[in-house]
């Protein structure tokens, strides 16, 4: 077929901060791309809401710029890759009855116990493949039904990110197991909602959008759609899945590949299996991928957020070339950097970052490289648990916003002594969702053939000698006892801080 008639797959990847729209060939060649921002709203602390509008905003600016670069008539399926855990409630007519709760709100932290109570921590991990935290859909239904009852009276049904995008592109309100699984309302071995899990928090009486599984036919474009993307209606829109997921895919990552690394607004270092495996230590997900595998997750709450905030809170110019010229160890300045809490390998929503050995020679270069440190001494204490657990191959395959730091990415590779593979393409989650869409479209008979096609490797960042052998004395004799010191602190029972209480909405 003639590169210049042969079809086009289009992958949208929703996430936090912006919507990023790619088309690709059956070759992997990427032919156009486009983004559009989104805003994340902290009204009160620990909080984070999106207007779900934005969602479908974003993404249809986006993708009609992306369509604009090409010849529409090519584009033969499209899927979507999107932000896991976060939640929106709808009215009828599918308009959101208060803002979105993103994956990274905390504010539900008093209400885990109850939840804990009702479904049994234990049992709830069983079924999900995850521990019950505070990013679990659960308690923050019960903190809606506590302090926000009257949201509830006029909802009428519950949607994710997956779920109003589907709605909104084909007609049909529908999300993907593979991404909705990260919110506890769905049992891994079914692959369907769990009906004790929407009775414990009120979703029982609310209408849940269907479930399909990644490179299935959702549904086709329909008209208003296709007026707002340039596509053509009648499109087939094929189910992706989390970005996580859909990124594990963009990535090449299977099973045996080691680890696969996004540098996002969180951090996630995942492993590929052929078959569940249920620890408090990481989450079990479903892949992204037609023959149901799972992805093995753990999290660290504080990404690149912790380094934006960092960068706003602290302007300067070549913060990225100035980290790079201080000594490994950051000259004695050791950051811990919980600034969202801690989820593995044990749930600490109310945990926070701590920062130990200023003096006077320590300048904004420094604070800066050890919160880049701090992350990859995270990392490397997640990487370990899985090795103690499991055989992992010592590779990473790193995506996200936080790759475009080569001093990052050296630290990292560094501090976890392995090679850290990076993709020719840096949005493989949209990737990730464009392969998915060229398999359910029947381009290719397979994801891993697909992703053979797609999917090319571009340079490795080394670990230096060196420089793992300095980070294994830190970490083991600065990091360490300085983070057991951290939460062993926040453990302790504490007075009623002044001002408002934690949870608790805001006084009108």
């Amino acid at each position: 077929m003639s590169t210049a008639t042969s079809p086009l797959f289009l992958g949208l990847d929703s996430g936090t901060q912006s919507a990023k729209a790619g088309i690709w060939d059956e070759r992997g060649a990427c032919l156009a791309r486009a983004s559009r921002p989104l805003s994340v709203r902290t009204p009160h602390e620990g909080w984070a809401e999106q207007d779900p509008a934005e969602w479908w905003s974003s993404a249809a600016g986006a993708i009609a710029e992306a369509v604009s670069q090409v010849d529409a008539s090519r584009v033969a399926a499209m899927a979507v890759s999107f932000q896991r855990e976060s939640f929106a409630l709808v009215g009828d007519d599918g308009s959101a009855v208060r803002p979105a709760l993103l994956w990274l709100d905390i504010r539900a932290a008093a209400e885990v116990e109850e939840a804990a109570r009702r479904v049994g921590a234990v049992e709830y991990q069983r079924r999900t493949g995850k521990p019950l935290d505070v990013t679990s859909v659960l308690p923050r239904m019960l903190w809606l039904a506590r302090y926000e009852p009257q949201v509830l009276a006029r909802a009428a049904r519950w949607t994710d990110v997956g779920a109003y995008l589907m709605e909104r592109l084909t007609g049909t309100p529908a999300t993907v197991t593979a991404g909705v699984d990260t919110t506890g309302l769905v049992d891994v071995d079914t692959r369907w909602w769990a009906p004790g899990h929407l009775a414990s928090c009120g979703l029982d009486g609310l209408r849940m959008p269907g479930l399909f599984e990644p490179g299935s036919l959702v549904g086709t474009l329909t008209r208003e759609a296709a007026r707002a993307t340039g596509l053509a209606a009648g499109l087939p829109v094929i189910a992706g899945g989390g970005d996580g997921q859909c990124a594990a895919v963009g990535l090449g990552a299977g099973v045996g590949t080691g680890f696969t690394l996004a540098l996002g607004t969180s951090v996630v270092l995942g492993v590929p299996r052929e078959s569940r495996a249920v620890s408090p230590r990481y989450r079990t997900l479903m892949a992204a991928r037609p023959d149901r595998q799972f992805l093995l997750e753990s999290v660290i709450q504080s990404g690149t957020y912790i380094v934006r905030w960092f960068e706003e809170a602290f302007p300067g110019a070549d913060s990225d070339a100035a980290a790079a010229e201080v000594p490994r160890g950051s000259q004695g300045l050791v950051t811990v950097p919980h600034w969202w809490g801690v989820r593995f390998p044990e749930s600490l929503p109310d945990a926070r970052g701590a920062t130990m050995g200023w003096s006077h020679r320590h300048t904004r270069a420094h604070f800066l490289r050890s919160i880049l440190e701090g992350v990859g001494f995270e990392l490397r204490g997640l990487a370990d648990d899985f090795h103690s657990a499991m055989d992992v191959a010592a590779r990473v395959a790193a995506c996200g916003g936080g790759t475009k730091s080569r001093t990052w990415l050296q630290i990292l590779a560094d501090i976890m002594a392995c090679p850290i593979d990076l993709p020719v393409e840096p949005e493989p989650a949209a990737l990730g969702a464009a392969t998915l869409a060229a398999v359910g479209s029947g381009a290719f008979h397979g994801l891993d053939a697909a992703a053979a096609a797609m999917v090319k490797r571009g340079e490795t960042v080394a670990p230096d000698a060196t420089g793992a052998a300095v980070y294994d004395e830190v970490y083991r004799g600065s990091y360490l006892p300085l983070r057991e010191a951290v939460l062993r602190l926040q453990r302790q029972p504490r007075g009623q801080p002044q001002g408002q209480p934690q949870g608790q909405p805001p006084a009108s």
